[in-house]
């Protein structure tokens, strides 16, 4: 799956309502969970969101934003 550039992958658990997702963000590898397909697509795309954000956050005060 994609989102906002960041490919990123869900997949069922092994037990019953879990599901696992994964991405990989400026080279931080993330990963987390859901009860539902639904709510991990949506997890994964809130944590995309925090870590592209840390990512600008921080160019930011490198000064690269500038």
């Amino acid at each position: 799956m994609l989102y906002r550039g960041i490919e990123y992958s869900v997949v069922q658990g092994i037990v019953r309502r879990h599901w696992k997702w994964a991405a990989t963000v400026s080279g931080t590898k993330i990963s987390g969970y859901g009860g539902t397909r639904d709510e991990a697509i949506g997890n994964a795309e809130k944590a995309i969101e925090r870590a592209i954000q840390k990512q600008r956050f921080k160019q930011y005060l490198d000064g690269e934003d500038r």
